[in-house]
């Protein structure tokens, strides 16, 4: 219906600008979820409400115009070619939220307490964190639903509504009471902007709207935390801006296209993985690559970085530079990636090519789909990247991981290698301390690491399970890795992946950051809230019988991890040289909960 409920102006469009976080904004998504009148007939056309819409789509299902054979279109193995259940991930550090005030230094809960460091603070991040998603939102036995049949399609139905769209009149998205439906989520951040004291639009009765939440956001604290990008703004209009005073201003179109194009293809990404078969989550090719490089990729780290960068550049009249998600066109779905770097190389004129070239150089890691729709298979190809940009998110000085703790507790262990020695060759590389297979295969590599106490003194790590920390080629996070077993974990991915860290069979399967510091946590899995790194340790013992088979030397029983790290890895302090050398390691999430010392 093109008329909902009247917002705060009064207005009853249901139109979405593209626009910055308000509290009209919100009143946007609230009209699009608004609750259906108690005992509201289905309809089959002008919803009022995106319930309506799913109870509209039932009915269609359940006719007897519709069967199974419709959801059998590419023959008995349909399901084959659907996004399977492994790719799914409810929660990252992204999503989670601290409940309290917590100690940015705290180990994780499940780590031995002789080993704990005494910080003072509250509890430690794993304990205040709050994960957006319950893990009961979903029919049958699987939160991703293949659909096959027209059971199988009511179920993904119920499994969408009870996850929050449309839900009527109840403050939760089910009976178990876990999560609030998207409605409620969407009214309570409401409730906490000083407008909702005396806003005007017209709520439904049911469910009870909130009070207002106290202390109060009002507009100017929103506008602290909250970029000042233009109203539902176009490309032409950065062009316009620009040519009004050329000689003062930036050129943005470019950039503002190439990052359309960015969008546009990931959407054609999306298309395109139906084309590719289900081989296996474990497999180091078919969809769980694809997805990993192709979907996650383009969407968490291209997309995702080239908004946050843009948002860095000022226009010139108070606003920063927004993306402008338009319909950009790339020609035909063969031709489309060519299309997409040949608008990435319409940026190198630009003054601001540099600080892109990062983004540019991670999409050309990712597939040209132009064989599958010619009826081949995407090739995945490597690429060397340039150097990713910091946006402020490592600098010299400690941010929110103030106050660093005092003393400084580990004086008397080696300093961080910010560098990789010389490895053994012919040994596997690995992802962090207490996980080599061997010898001298440690950070420090064959050059050792110098005595603290006796300077000019070296000494080489001398059994596996006993050396200082990774020997990979550093990564800030999920599928950038450029070899297996290089996945550190907890950060992003599956939960099936945060349960095996560093144990990953390929090159972009890996799941987060290297080095793990002791602070991370795993956000997903059977592992949610625990410490990576003493899974991954676990995991590297469990593995140990058949990599000792496989490499030559090695000792047929592992050693500890050297002290004072033996049960918790290598905390971030230590990694950071006591929270100054930031750039050390670049995991981090928007959170502040990764323990990388608060560096969002």
């Amino acid at each position: 219906n093109p008329k909902g409920p009247p917002g705060p102006d009064g207005d009853d469009k249901v139109l979405i600008p593209l626009a910055k976080l308000s509290y009209e904004q919100l009143w946007h998504f609230l009209q699009i979820e608004y609750p259906a009148s108690e005992n509201a007939p289905p309809e089959d056309r002008d919803w009022d409400t995106i319930g309506q819409f799913y109870s509209y789509i039932r009915c269609l299902i359940k006719s007897p115009q519709i069967t199974d054979s419709d959801f059998q279109v590419r023959g008995p193995d349909a399901r084959e070619y659907q996004i399977q259940p492994y790719n799914y991930s409810p929660n990252s550090i992204d999503t989670a939220y601290p409940k309290s005030a917590f100690d940015p230094w705290g180990l994780p809960t499940d780590t031995p307490a002789k080993t704990k460091q005494d910080h003072g603070g509250p509890i430690p991040a794993s304990k205040a964190a709050v994960f957006s998603n319950a893990p009961d939102g979903h029919q049958e036995s699987m939160p991703l639903l293949t659909v096959g049949s027209r059971l199988e399609a009511l179920q993904a139905i119920d499994t969408i509504c009870d996850q929050g769209e449309g839900f009527a009149h109840e403050r939760f998205d089910d009976d178990s009471e876990a999560e609030e439906s998207h409605y409620y989520k969407f009214l309570t951040l409401q409730a906490q902007l000083e407008e909702y004291s005396h806003h005007t639009e017209h709520l439904p009765r049911l469910p009870e709207p909130p009070d207002q939440i106290t202390p109060a956001i009002t507009e100017r604290d929103l506008g602290e935390i909250v970029a000042n990008f233009p109203d539902n703004p176009t490309a032409i209009e950065y062009l316009s801006t620009y040519e009004d005073d050329p000689g003062g201003r930036v050129n943005y179109r470019p950039l503002a296209d190439f990052c359309s194009g960015v969008y546009q293809y990931m959407l054609i990404l999306t298309e395109s993985i139906f084309k590719v078969r289900n081989t296996g989550a474990d497999a180091a090719s078919g969809q769980k690559l694809f997805f990993n490089r192709a979907m996650h990729r383009t969407m968490l780290w291209v997309l995702d970085g080239l908004a946050t960068t843009m948002r860095g550049y000022e226009l010139g009249d108070g606003h920063v530079l927004a993306p402008t998600f338009e319909n950009i066109d790339l020609g035909p779905r063969s031709d489309a990636y060519a299309n997409l770097m040949a608008l990435a190389g319409a940026l190198e004129e630009q003054p601001y090519a540099d600080n892109i070239r990062y983004y540019v150089d991670l999409l050309k890691d990712v597939p040209d789909v132009s064989d599958l729709w010619g009826g081949g298979e995407a090739e995945v190809a490597p690429v060397e990247m340039g150097e990713e940009p910091t946006d402020g998110a490592s600098t010299d000085e400690p941010r929110t991981g103030e106050p660093t703790p005092q003393p400084y507790p580990y004086g008397n262990v080696p300093r961080w290698p910010a560098e990789i020695g010389t490895q053994p060759p012919g040994h596997p590389l690995h992802s962090c301390l207490g996980l080599n297979s061997c010898k001298g295969a440690d950070r420090y590599g064959l050059e050792g690491h110098e005595d603290p106490h006796r300077p000019g003194e070296f000494t080489i790590n001398d059994c596996a399970g006993q050396g200082y920390c990774s020997t990979t080629s550093d990564h800030n996070c999920h599928v950038l890795n450029d070899c297996r077993n290089q996945g550190g974990c907890g950060l992003y991915g599956t939960g099936d992946e945060m349960n095996a860290p560093a144990r990953n069979e390929c090159r972009g399967m890996g799941s987060c950051a290297t080095p793990i510091n002791a602070e991370r946590f795993s956000t997903n899995g059977p592992n949610q809230g625990k410490s990576v790194w003493v899974r991954a340790r676990q995991v590297f013992e469990e593995a140990w019988p058949e990599t000792w088979e496989s490499v030559e030397g090695a000792p047929e029983h592992l050693g500890p991890a050297p002290a004072p790290f033996t049960d918790t890895g290598p905390p971030y302090l230590w990694i950071s040289d006591g929270n100054q050398a930031r750039d050390n390691m670049v995991a981090c999430g928007s959170s502040g909960l990764s323990g990388a010392g608060g560096c969002s």
